[in-house]
């Protein structure tokens, strides 16, 4: 084998080593050799015998010599003469010698892990691997391969004897594929014992191999080192047995003569030699026929494998030679500017497989690829080559401001729109070397993307057509705008951009703002308190502006100068008509004064009083006038009216409310009572020192100030200024007197209404301007607010008045509507007025107006005192009460008091002395007593007799007892004025003349006690007025009426039905052909039915009450013998339900007969199984139209055809009228037709004679009835046997019978329509017979033809017969109709009866109806008759009620039997109350000794549920920690995020939403929960304190017992010794002694529970501070959402500002294009002029200049039209999407502000648990 493997691999290198030599045809290899020679050095072994010492071996047997036993001494190398016991591993190279099997390697004796190992100093290719044996070959053995120097290793081949037991995982083959790794068994037998070969190819020749260059297979032939490792020795068996003599092992050793490894030099197809690889490892010199591992190179690759391309080949990919390609590298083109390059395989596939070679440190300024572009910052010279060294120049651009840094673009393209060298400037840059800024664009800064920042000129606040400064940006600023941009107003202005006229000013209340600045983006000003609006002229809601009067002082209020005492409280009014009446007056309102009317007639000007005053006090000369407002008249007082001052009296005003330091017009309000003017007197002095500067500084002048009061004004100013200060108290005197008064007796008097302080304006710094002090006085500010009443005040006084009085009130004052006067809580803008409810009056809706009273949330309700009845209109203000007149009564003196009526002029009740009360209006007594009765208790009550007018007493009736007895049956008595008898009027059963008889229709009722009258129980069935009508002693009834029987009249009698107890008994009304015979006997005898329902008893199959109708499928009714079935064939018949009459079923559409079961008129077939269509020709035929068996038509005489629509045999063609033939045509045709018959026989025998040909006994025979037959036949053709008719007839059934048979084919696909298929087809074979059976009459017709006419009277006579019997049968039916009407006629009789029985009925009912006395009925229950209305019923009544609705019924003095019941009910359940309270004080003594049990089990109550509450503590402990860790997480997390600037909203967004969908550690539910559970056990810690307090208190009690026992024990001791009196002494002292060890332990107890209280209440602190970190972490919380508002207003902020500066843009380059449109306007103008004038030519230079500028402005503002519109959709887009996330920033504001509220609140609840 290993002569063949030579062999081959020599055939190999020789055919090799011509195709490869030449590298230039293709791939080229090189030769394949041992890898061992020269690498002796590599090739190492893991076990050599003798290396360290000489090591004895042994043989098995005598193989060689006798010798058995040697030695191995491998520590010098093998020599043949001096060393031949060396086996080092070395000796298994292959050297030819002559005696090389006198060494080899031998490994150590006895071991089976064994490796050799050969390292090659590169990657070579592996071809096969041979080893031989000296000893056995191994029993198993591996061989493995590295390609990384041994770093890691793979299997090539296994061998083992037992493939199963030493390799268990790997597969013993065959191997599927080339690169299978499997077991091999054929190299480890344990024979041949020497020279035995193992053979390891690299690539199985079995398998086929394509491509030997994919990498799977290059994986398995190539390799770095190989490793041959023995894992098991052969053995005999004997290494098993002890040692004897010798070591067995000693036998058993791995010995190798020769190791071949055969491969080559891996060089990829692009060598064919290698040379020694040098500086690595192998030996020192080259040995002859050693492989070489570094290739000679070809096709530009190099490497030791020729793996890579040349430096500078790397054009295209590298790639291993396959046969005739030698895909040899290729060179890089780098234009000469490069000598380095690399292949970048995206470069490669993106130019299409062209070139992948990219230039390295290109020179001359180039980049690129192929060094084909000039590197950044030079550009190519169009007039040189790329190639050329000078090719690339330098940008001359500004870095500052250019695109790039100052790159330029590089080469000329058209395509592209390039210039070579050209500078791209930045958006904001221009210039050829982009070092200027365009226009409105400042500071070029190379940081800036855009070169220039630009000016932004704010639009609004920037002059029209200018430009910034390009070095500072500075715009041109419009009047009142500042700032670099004139972006914002001026200090004090606002509103830049808002309107078309730039800054507005601030224009701020000077009154109610704090200063004149004011917000720039809004103009909101900055307000005192309670002020609104942009300019805080305005209060805010609930607010208002005092106006000049407010300061009002009446002088009601004031203090009469002679006295000290005030004239009228300030704080309510006394009730006037009480005083009045008290003093002897009579009070009343005339046109709006109180007028005082004494008894006597007095002049009022005498008493010097008028008529609406009143004097207070003894001689004083003020008094008070009250006025009360009427309609349709304005009020021009304050107050409550007036007070009436007498000359050279004085009143004096008390001030102490003065708001601000500053001047004072004093005005006086007045109404003289005469034509003459008044003086007033004026001095104020102050109750203490001044304190303001200002005042003391103006000094105070105590002097008094004359004021004249002219007739004819109402109001009076003082126009000296008085200085009033806030804080002090002063006190205005004023005294009036009157210079024209005739003399010192006559007396006059003024009304003075108020003093009014009115604030000067003019003494209020800095507040108006000399313009508003002009526009002050010119409008009379003053005069018009002063005045009373209604009036319009000017804007300008309006303004000036609100804008001093929230000066001096520092902001608005508050409203104060009283929320039960006003409407709601807003109230005037000027002067604070409330919007009043009705009748309430007062600048805060506080008091209700004169003439009204009860003030609420309803308003004041009207006095509404009756005129009539009341002194005066005006009412108690609380209660509502008007001064009524004398015997009047009621709040609004509306009634005449009790006793008297006739209101207004009320009168004594006209009772007779029998009663004290009577209806207010009639007069009517009620409630008369004595038993009297009537409108003027004029007559005796029922009941009872006398004659109450003349004083004669009512007795009661014996009728025949006494009325309150139970014997009483009458309604009223009289006495006889002739006999003097007592005569009773009796009630309903009762007669006799002391009502002691029964009448008629009643009877002594025995069971009664007294007994009574009863009526007869006869259900209403008997005529009361007739005394034969029932028993009087029994009551058995005797004469029923109604139909009715029995002994109560309770059953209807025979032949009747009904309710006998309703009176409703019918006769029974029965059908007489449906009831049995025996139910009615006839006659006048009434049929019997069912008493209950009226059902008679009907016949078999009869139904309905009265037996009027047959059961459903049934039918004649009439035969008397009950209905029979119909019996309807269900097939045929649309439903089961037949004529009750005629007993017709309802058919199908083809089928007749009463039950269906035939088959209709013109339809024929099996009814039972489907009727068809005759569909005759209805003008051919005779009735009935066909035969409805067969189907066939019955043509009327001269018509033929199946369906009778065609002319018969003897007839003209002319159908319908089918005319008849000539009579000779019947001759001939009876000779045709016996002609016929005769051709038919011999046609028959022809037919015969051909079936029988060939069997005649004789031709002669045979010839002669061959010439009968032809002259027959001769004589029969000369006439026809059928004419062209019947030949039409025939064809015409031929058609129908295919009809049927298509009709018959059609049958299989409608089974379902019949499904007995077989009887169809059975019938229409017998119709086909019965047709062969027609055409056989029509042959034989001339045989009957004599017989037409008797056939036809024969049919004549039938057909009349069954029109006979029809008649007959529709006669028989008629009688069931008869029969029936008589029926209904009877019914209806019946009917009629009993409805006018029903009528006579009703009658008699009416008749006994009576109309109930309910009057007696009332006044037992209620305690009054009922025939009093319910106004004047003092008990109420049946239909009464109160003013609630509720039933009135009885009263305090009411004798009936309800308000006597509800009285003694009453006083019943006020006795139980008693007893009860009566029997727990008798306990309470008895209680005593279970209260020392009771304290026991409350204290241990106590203690367990201190457990329970202090485990309640700690779980809530524990829960609020885990929520505190939770929370504190989260909020981190938050405030991290919001803290984060460039967080986008987005995700701020999806923050807060997230936010708000976590659920609180605990929700408002469950904390309210929570305190409810901490405050109920508070709460029983409370009562348990309580509860100790007591039990300490009883135990000190307890203990005082004790020290009294123990007195009294020695007390007994000095007592005779008894032996009762001892015992129960030790038991006192015993239980005292309990008790004590019982108190003993409650206060231990106790003292446990107050521990476990204040750990409880420690703990609710703890709970406390963990609540307070929770509220502070949401603080952090809010905090966050603080810095996201933030953001979102700066995010609008910056919306609106680019929206504004987009808006500006847009306008200025509007008002450039209309300049531009005017210059161009003005520019044909020009351009005319200078055609006609012929101008110069430096002007047209000019012009043209201008045009040329003109048309570039043009351009650039079509550019930034175009600009700015883009911008404004982006702008409107950005803006709207900031609009949506305000908004949903906003909702989510609120939903966090709400939470916080939330978490505040239970926080506050928490906090406060302990309390």
């Amino acid at each position: 084998m290993r002569l063949g493997l030579a062999l081959l691999s020599l055939l190999m290198l020789i055919r090799l080593q011509q195709a490869q030599d030449d590298c230039g045809a293709g791939s080229c290899h090189p030769a394949i050799g041992d890898l061992l020679l020269g690498r002796s050095k590599q090739l190492t072994a893991s076990s050599t015998c003798g290396m360290k010492s000489p090591q004895k071996y042994c043989i098995i047997g005598y193989l060689e010599a006798e010798q058995k036993c040697f030695l191995c001494d491998s520590r010098y190398p093998y020599n043949p003469y001096t060393q031949h016991n060396s086996h080092m591993i070395e000796n298994v190279i292959t050297t030819f010698e002559p005696d090389r099997k006198k060494k080899w390697w031998q490994s150590e004796n006895g071991i089976d892990h064994v490796s050799i190992r050969l390292d090659l100093e590169t990657l070579f290719q592996f071809s096969h691997l041979i080893l031989t044996f000296k000893t056995f070959r191994p029993a198993a053995m591996l061989v493995e391969r590295s390609t990384d120097f041994g770093q890691t290793w793979k299997a090539f081949r296994y061998f083992a004897q037992d493939c199963a037991a030493s390799f268990p995982n790997i597969s013993s083959g065959p191997a599927k594929g080339v690169g299978d790794i499997i077991c091999d068994s054929r190299y480890s037998d344990i024979e041949p014992s020497t020279e035995g070969e193992v053979v390891l190819k690299a690539l199985d020749p079995s398998f086929e191999i394509e491509n030997p260059y994919v990498p799977y297979i290059q994986e398995l032939i190539t390799m770095t080192n190989l490793r041959i490792n023995f894992t098991k020795l052969h053995t005999l068996g004997d290494a098993l047995l002890g040692r004897r003599h010798h070591d067995p092992l000693e036998k058993y050793y791995y010995a190798v003569y020769e190791v071949v490894v055969r491969g080559s030099c891996f060089c990829n197809g692009h060598a064919s030699h290698c040379d020694p690889v040098q500086n690595l490892r192998g030996d020192a010199f080259h040995q002859p026929g050693m492989v070489h591992g570094r290739c000679i190179c070809h096709h530009n690759t190099e490497g030791l494998s020729c793996e890579r391309c040349k430096d500078f080949y790397n054009d295209a990919p590298w790639r291993p030679a396959e046969g005739a390609q030698d895909n040899a590298c290729k060179r890089c083109n780098c234009n000469g500017h490069s000598v380095r390059c690399h292949f970048d395989m995206d470069v490669y596939q993106a130019s299409g497989g062209v070139s992948g070679g990219v230039c390295e440190d290109c020179q001359d300024n180039t980049t690129g690829q192929h060094c084909d572009q000039c590197k950044l910052f030079f550009y190519q010279d169009p007039r040189k080559v790329i190639s050329d060294p000078h090719a690339c120049l330098p940008c001359s651009c500004d870095p500052e401001g250019t695109l790039h840094n100052g790159m330029c673009e590089s080469r000329t393209d058209p395509a592209l729109g390039t210039v070579a060298g050209r500078c791209p400037c930045k958006e904001n840059v221009e210039g050829d070397r982009c070092n200027r800024c365009t226009a409105n664009h400042y500071g070029l800064s190379g940081s800036d993307p855009l070169g220039c920042q630009p000016c932004n000129c704010d639009a609004f606040g920037t002059l029209p057509f200018s430009i910034c400064n390009p070095a500072t940006g500075k715009c041109l600023c419009q009047q009142f705008a500042t700032g670099r941009r004139c972006e914002k107003c001026v200090v004090e202005y606002w509103g830049l951009g808002k309107s078309l006229y730039g800054c507005s000013p601030c224009d701020c209340d000077i009154g109610g703002s704090q200063n004149n600045l004011c917000s720039p983006e809004d103009g909101q000003c900055q307000c005192l308190p309670n002020i609104v609006s942009r300019q805080c002229n305005e209060p805010a809601p609930g607010y208002f502006f005092l106006p000049l009067d407010y300061y009002i002082y009446e002088a009601e209020h004031a203090t009469s100068l002679s006295g000290s005492a005030p004239l009228v409280k300030p704080t309510a009014l006394p009730r006037c008509d009480i005083y009045f009446q008290k003093q002897g007056y009579e009070f009343t309102i005339e046109n709006g004064k109180i007028v005082l009317n004494r008894s006597k007639k007095r002049s009022v000007r005498k008493t010097g009083l008028g008529q609406d005053a009143i004097q207070l006090g003894q001689g004083s000369a003020v008094a008070v006038v009250f006025r009360q407002p009427s309609a349709g008249r304005s009020v021009t007082w304050t107050g409550a009216g007036f007070a009436r001052v007498l000359s050279g009296a004085g009143l004096r005003f008390a001030i102490n409310n003065i708001p601000f330091a500053m001047d004072f017009d004093i005005s006086i309000r007045y109404e003289p009572e005469t034509l003459e003017d008044w003086l007033a007197s004026v001095a104020v002095q102050p109750t203490g020192a001044l304190s303001s500067q200002r005042c003391r500084t103006q000094g105070f002048s105590q002097e008094p100030h004359v004021l004249a009061l002219p007739a004819a004004k109402r109001v009076a100013l003082l126009q000296t200024p008085v200085c009033l200060e806030p804080g002090t108290e002063y006190s205005v005197d004023v005294y009036f007197s009157q210079p024209s008064a005739s003399g010192p007796k006559a007396k006059s008097f003024i009304l003075i209404d108020s003093l009014g302080l009115i604030p000067r304006i003019s003494s209020v710094e800095n507040l108006c301007s000399e313009k508003d002090l002009d526009d002050y006085q010119k409008y009379r500010c003053i005069e018009i607010a002063s005045e009373v009443g209604p009036h319009i005040l000017p804007e300008a006084c309006s303004r000036l008045i609100a804008s001093m009085s929230a000066r001096i009130h520092h902001g608005a004052v508050a409203c104060k509507c009283n929320p039960q006067g006003s409407l709601n809580a807003s109230c005037s803008r000027l002067g604070g007025q409330c919007h009043c409810k009705a009748n309430v009056v007062g600048r805060c809706c506080d008091t209700c107006a004169a003439g009204s009273y009860g003030f609420g949330f309803h308003g004041c309700y009207p006095c509404e005192c009756h005129p009539q009845g009341s002194v005066s209109s005006l009412c108690d203000q609380v209660t509502g009460q008007c001064a009524c007149r004398q015997d009047v009564d009621g709040q609004r003196c509306s009634r005449c008091l009790p006793g008297y009526f006739g209101f207004p002029h009320c009168r004594p009740c006209p009772c007779n002395g029998y009663a004290e009360l009577c209806d207010a209006v009639t007069g009517e007594c009620l409630n008369c007593s004595r038993f009297t009765a009537g409108s003027r208790c004029e007559r005796c009550m029922d009941g009872y007799y006398g004659n109450p007018l003349n004083r004669e007493p009512c007795h009661p009736c014996m009728c025949p007892g006494a009325p309150t007895s139970k014997r009483f049956f009458a309604r009223s008595c009289y006495q006889d004025s002739q006999t003097a008898q007592l005569v009773c009027n009796c009630l309903e059963g009762y007669s006799g003349r002391q009502c002691d008889a029964c009448p008629s229709g009643f009877y002594k009722n025995p069971g009664s006690p007294m007994e009574d009258c009863a009526p007869c129980p006869c259900n209403n069935n008997i005529d009361v007025t007739d005394p034969e009508s029932c028993n009087r002693v029994t009551g058995e009834c005797i004469k029923c009426l109604h139909n009715t029987h029995g002994a109560h009249c309770q059953f209807c009698k025979p032949g009747y039905f009904g309710s006998a107890l309703a009176q409703d008994c019918q006769i029974c009304t029965c059908n007489l052909t449906g009831v049995l015979p025996a139910t009615c006997p006839g006659r006048d005898a009434a049929c019997l039915c069912d008493p209950a329902t009226g059902a008679c008893p009907c016949l078999p199959n009869v139904v309905g009450t009265t037996c009027n109708q047959c059961a459903p499928g049934y039918w004649d009714l009439a035969s008397r013998k009950g209905c029979q079935l119909c019996d309807c064939e269900p097939k045929n018949t649309q439903s089961n339900q037949c004529d009750q009459l005629t007993g017709q079923c309802p058919c199908k559409l083809g089928y007749g007969g009463r039950r269906c079961d035939e088959c209709e008129e013109n339809y024929f077939g099996n009814p039972q199984m489907h009727c068809i269509s005759c569909a005759c020709n209805l003008e051919g035929t005779s009735q009935p139209q066909c035969d409805k068996a067969t189907g066939a038509c019955n043509c009327r005489a001269g018509v033929t055809g199946w369906f009778c629509n065609q002319c018969g045999r003897g007839f003209e063609k002319d159908f319908p009228s089918c005319r008849q033939c000539h009579l000779c045509f019947d001759q001939w045709d009876a000779e045709i037709t016996a002609l016929a018959q005769t051709v038919q026989g011999i046609m028959r025998f022809a037919a015969s004679l051909e079936d029988k040909g060939g069997q005649m006994p004789s031709c002669d025979m045979r010839f002669k009835t061959f010439e009968d037959a032809i002259s027959e036949t001769e004589r029969i053709l000369k006439h026809p046997v059928l004419s062209l008719e019947a030949l039409t007839g025939i064809k015409d059934f031929h058609g129908y019978v295919q009809e049927k048979v298509a009709q018959m084919g059609s049958l299989p696909r409608m089974l379902y329509e019949f499904p007995d298929l077989n009887e169809n087809i059975e019938d229409i074979r017998e119709e086909a017979d019965l047709v062969y059976e027609l055409l056989q009459q029509k042959v034989h017709l001339h045989h009957s033809f004599h017989h037409l006419n008797l056939k036809e009277a024969i049919s004549n006579i039938r057909k009349h017969f069954e029109m006979s019997l029809l008649a007959e049968e529709k006669s028989s039916g008629t009688t069931p109709v008869i029969r029936y009407s008589e029926y209904t006629r009877n019914s209806t009789l019946a009917v009629m009866g009993q409805q006018a029985l029903k009528g006579s009925n009703v009658l008699e009912q009416l008749k006994m109806i009576k109309i109930p006395d309910i009057q007696n009925l009332n006044e037992k229950i209620c305690g009054v008759p009922g025939n009093l209305p319910c106004t004047a019923a003092a008990c109420g009544g049946a239909l009464c009620r109160d003013s609630l609705g509720l039933r009135d019924c009885g009263g305090p003095n009411c004798s009936g039997a309800l308000p006597l019941s509800s009285n003694a009910f009453r006083k019943a359940e006020e006795t139980a109350v008693l007893l009860t309270n009566l029997t727990t004080q008798l306990r309470e003594p008895e209680n005593q000794h279970f209260q020392v049990e009771s304290i026991r089990k409350m204290a241990e109550d106590t203690k367990l549920k201190g457990s329970l509450f202090n485990g309640e503590l700690e779980r809530a402990k524990n829960q609020i920690e885990v929520d505190q860790e939770i929370t504190k997480e989260f909020i981190k997390k938050v405030k991290d995020f919001l803290l984060d600037e460039s967080a986008p909203p987005e995700d701020i967004e999806k923050v807060a939403s997230y936010v708000l969908e976590i659920n609180l550690p605990l929700t408002p539910r469950e904390l309210t929960s929570m305190l409810g559970k901490i405050r109920s056990i508070m709460a029983h810690c409370q009562k348990y304190k309580l509860n100790a307090n007591k039990r300490n208190r009883k135990m000190e009690a307890a203990q005082t017992l004790l020290g009294e026992a123990q007195d009294a024990e020695k007390a007994a001791k000095a007592l005779p010794p008894v032996r009762e009196i001892n015992e129960k002494l030790k038991n006192a002292v015993s239980s005292q002694g309990r008790s004590k060890n019982t108190f003993i332990k409650l206060n231990e107890e106790i003292q446990g529970i107050r521990t476990q209280i204040s750990q409880a209440e420690n703990q609710l602190n703890k709970t406390g501070d963990e609540l307070n970190d929770f509220s502070a972490k949401q603080s952090e919380v809010e905090d966050g959402i603080a810095t996201l508002q933030t953001k979102m207003l700066m995010n609008r902020n910056q919306a609106t500002s680019a929206r504004a500066g987009a808006e500006a843009a847009f306008k200025r380059a509007r008002k450039t294009d209309n300049e531009f449109a005017a210059i161009k306007r003005k520019y044909t103008i020009l351009q005319d002029r200078l055609k006609a004038k012929g101008p110069p030519k430096a002007t047209l230079a000019k012009v043209k200049q201008l045009k040329e500028e003109a048309e570039k402005l043009a351009e650039e503002i079509e550019k930034k039209i175009r600009r700015v519109t883009d911008l404004e959709k982006k702008l409107q887009e950005l803006n709207q999407t900031k609009q949506d996330k305000a908004e949903q920033l906003r909702q989510l504001e609120e939903q966090v502000i709400a939470i916080t509220n939330e978490i505040t609140e239970q926080e506050s609840k928490y906090a406060t648990c302990k309390s």
